[in-house]
């Protein structure tokens, strides 16, 4: 890419990174506003808008890169942190939006509120990327890929030869793991919403083992809380697959 190319695409991505900041700023406000975040459900939604934060405040560090000379020190090391910062709050965020994902199928399915696990699901989502994220800084896979930052796939700017090692942990330490991780949640977000609806016109539908039958508006009530949280999940996703 020519640099008058490059700096237009990190202008792009970086400014849609400030927005997405500011947005994610908002929504954390008004949780801590309405108290949202005593209810444990709303409280895992809010980790996975702090999470967005992060990403999108790495996205909008790209701007700190915009027109400067690649081949000064200052490029290198700020690309390379770059790099590691986008890697590290992708996979903090997908791992809250799998977390989530999970925490509501077991609630919706198997009426399983399994909030005694929420140190399981901060500590794994923000520790646990920090035991790969490393990885690439052994084979000095991090770098320009394009006009931003990331595992690089080729040797040189220029594209002329493949970088083995780096296209190798671009799908070893994300495209693999993401698009299963992606797939389970896509297959247990259809399974809540069928079971939803299935529950919402059907006479038969319990909170519990041993439960009385819940009427209609019961039902109904359960349906409206429920739904707003799914849309976290699969609005994250959606970015995912198709960015």
């Amino acid at each position: 890419l020519s640099l008058e190319l490059r700096n237009q695409v990190l202008l792009a991505s970086g400014t849609t990174g400030i927005f997405s900041f500011l947005c994610c700023v908002v929504a954390v406000s008004m949780v801590i506003a309405l108290r949202l975040y005593i209810h444990f459900i709303y409280r895992l939604a809010m980790y996975q808008v702090l999470a967005s934060l992060f990403f999108s405040m790495s996205i909008g560090l790209a701007l700190m890169l915009y027109d400067y000379n690649e081949d000064s020190l200052y490029y290198e090391v700020s690309c390379k942190m770059t790099a590691f910062l986008v890697l590290y709050t992708v996979w903090v965020n997908l791992l809250f939006t799998v977390w989530l994902t999970f925490h509501l199928f077991s609630y919706v399915v198997f009426f399983k509120n399994l909030k005694r696990l929420e140190w399981l699901y901060i500590s794994s989502s923000v520790f646990g990327p920090l035991l790969i994220v490393w990885i690439p800084f052994i084979h000095n896979s991090y770098g320009l890929v394009g006009a931003w930052c990331s595992i690089r796939s080729w040797r040189d700017d220029c594209a002329t030869e493949k970088y083995i090692e780096g296209i190798i942990e671009q799908f070893v330490l994300l495209y693999g793991p993401a698009f299963l991780m992606v797939g389970l949640c896509v297959v247990a977000i259809v399974t809540m919403l069928s079971v939803l609806l299935y529950r919402h016109y059907s006479h038969v539908s319990y909170v519990d083992q041993g439960t009385p039958l819940l009427d209609r508006d019961q039902r109904k009530e359960i349906i409206k809380q429920l739904l707003p949280l799914l849309a976290y999940p699969i609005i994250y996703l959606l970015i995912l697959i198709f960015p």
